[in-house]
């Protein structure tokens, strides 16, 4: 209970900075709260008053005043909702930005360690939960425990004796809502893991309907997502049924204390204890608070799957971010060797060793490597001889175990991320594009890039050649992930895109092997001018795209075990030599 509380509690401080707006909703529900109980007050005079008594003025003051209750209670309530809403409401969107730079910002490891699905689900299922539990669930507790305290406050002041009545029921009715809170957080939690899972099944059927539609399994994905969704249906009645049980268990129990107190007031209105009109404005006090009390039950369960999903969420926003060492123990670079790290320089790996979390052998062992400045230098091997782990260790996706990298005479984490990354272009094999215009995805990141510039970079990777002959030129849209674009085409968006750049260190990760030859003859032409005045590294498939490389470094095993140029490691007749014989053995 005492974490659940202080989730909430860390729930609520996102309605911290609109304070003042919060001031003016509680306002107005103690303004309404004040007015609850005024009701059965004026019932109790025009009862005594103007029924019995025959006075002539309670007899038009009271229906009046009942106007003007009715009114202010009415304004009072409208303006408390709205302001609680417009809170909840920021609080929301707020919560829900931070959800997705949090995401956005966590270390790549942490994004290979959970599904798409489950982090998805947390914008698309938790969110509009919390939502629930901060905004209606909100007004609905503060809103109607004044109520109920307000009602309860009438009836102590009419018959105080009443006092015994709550002390009895009181705890019998905290009791269920504890058990039924319980229940109700551990089926929320289980429900949020299987939207994940579901959400993940369903992107993953999207992106995969052509491999689903040949190899005909639509049957065995129909199945799957059957399971899924039998498992959350099994898991919604069961919160269904606690929520269900909770709110007659509760009013049994008001409804009892509310019998006994009925008995307790005809007892006392039958020794003229009480007038007619107290004892009429006691029963109507009494039954203006079953609706509240409802209310109240039935909020529950929105409040705990909001909690739930903030339990989860924050969670998420509880993971550390990607290291920025040089802000922490290394202390951020001076500003004249950030300036210098803008510059031409050579890129030096002196005795890197990295393991992948989990891992025992490692994925790249006393790697020593030096890039001179404006140089090519092309990495081959195997699938898995640690290729790729350079490249992440470059962009600082993971952190060298052992070694250091340098960029000239300064080490890469002694640079702030964002810094160091701004000097890198990357040009993949998997090109990624988003669903926007030509011109959005070479600018990416860079919307007050001028247009100019975009159609220059365009024709530098001789993308130009086939943007002018679309209808809407650099404002055709390319569909999701490049969708309506071809495989040499993506490849030169984004070549458009490290021209565009222009960062002085460039990796191409095997950026033509997934190519047919006019399509690479085509991406070559442009790969060629944007490697010049580049210092450059080049992860090849193809033997072929990296014979005039200045320096070729072959890998086995996390290990450099050859390098050399083209020429002279053919002559030498060792590993470059054996993969260069078999690919074109292979090729026929």
């Amino acid at each position: 209970m005492k974490a659940a509380w202080g989730t909430y509690r860390r729930l609520l401080g996102y309605a911290r900075p609109y304070r003042r707006v919060v001031a003016v909703s509680l306002l107005a529900m103690v303004t309404a709260a004040v007015l609850e109980p005024m009701l059965p007050a004026l019932l109790k005079r025009l009862t005594d008053e103007a029924l019995i008594g025959k006075d002539p003025t309670a007899g038009w003051q009271v229906p009046l005043l009942m106007m003007a209750v009715f009114l202010g209670k009415g304004v009072a309530e409208y303006a408390a909702s709205v302001a609680s809403q417009w809170v909840a409401q920021r609080a929301i969107a707020d919560l829900r930005q931070q959800v997705f730079d949090h995401q956005t910002g966590l270390p790549l490891a942490a994004h290979q360690a959970q599904t798409h699905g489950r982090m998805l689900s947390r914008v698309l299922y938790d969110i509009p939960q919390v939502g629930q539990s901060i905004s209606s669930a909100w007004i609905v507790v503060v809103r109607d425990s004044l109520f109920v305290v307000g009602l309860v406050g009438y009836l102590l002041y009419t018959a105080w004796q009443l006092a015994l009545m709550l002390v009895v029921v009181g705890p019998l009715v905290a009791v269920v809502i504890r058990v039924a809170s319980r229940k109700l957080r551990g089926s929320n939690r289980e429900m949020q893991q299987l939207a994940g899972l579901m959400t993940g099944q369903v992107e993953s059927s999207l992106v995969g309907v052509k491999e689903i539609k040949v190899f005909g399994a639509r049957r065995y994905e129909a199945e799957r997502f059957n399971a899924l969704a039998e498992r959350l249906r099994r898991a919604t009645m069961r919160t269904i049924r606690v929520q269900a049980a909770n709110v007659p268990l509760v009013q049994v129990l008001a409804a009892v204390a509310v019998s006994g107190m009925i008995l307790f007031v005809t007892t006392l209105s039958s020794r003229n204890l009480l007038t007619p009109g107290e004892f009429f404005g006691f029963v109507t006090a009494m039954s203006m608070l079953f609706e509240p009390i409802r209310r109240l039950t039935n909020v529950n369960g929105t409040i705990q799957a909001g909690l739930a999903s903030a339990e989860s969420i924050f969670g998420l926003l509880d993971e550390p971010l990607e290291p920025d060492t040089s802000s922490s123990a290394a202390g951020a670079a001076p500003a004249p060797a950030r300036a210098a790290a803008r510059e031409p320089r050579p890129l030096r790996f002196r005795q890197v060793g990295f393991h992948y979390p989990g891992q025992e052998r490692a994925a790249l062992a006393d790697f020593d490597l030096v890039v001179p400045a404006g140089a090519t230098v092309a990495l081959v091997g195997a699938s898995g001889s640690g290729k790729t782990t350079v490249t992440h260790l470059l962009a600082r996706f993971y952190a060298p175990g052992e070694g250091q990298i340098l960029w000239g005479d300064t080490p890469i984490d002694a640079l702030p991320l964002a810094d160091w990354r701004a000097h890198l272009a990357l040009v993949g094999q998997q090109v990624v594009l988003f669903d926007d215009t030509l011109a959005a995805n070479i600018a990416y990141g860079r919307p007050d890039v001028p247009r100019e510039a975009i159609e220059q970079a365009a024709r530098a990777a001789h993308a130009w050649e086939f943007i002018e002959r679309t209808p809407q030129g650099l404002d055709t849209p390319c569909g999701e992930n490049g969708v309506s674009l071809s495989g040499g085409q993506r490849q030169r968006i984004a070549i458009a895109r490290a021209f565009l750049k222009d960062a002085p260190l460039l990796i191409l990760d095997e950026a033509t092997s997934a190519l047919d030859n006019e399509s690479e003859r085509q991406v070559q032409q442009a790969l060629r001018t944007l490697v010049r005045g580049r210092t450059t590294l080049v992860i090849a498939h193809r033997m072929s795209t990296i014979e005039h490389a200045d320096l070729i470094v072959v890998m086995d095993q996390g290990r450099i075990v050859e390098q050399g140029r083209h020429a002279e490691l053919l002559a030498h007749g060792g590993h470059y030599a054996r993969l260069h014989r078999a690919q074109f053995d292979e090729a026929g």
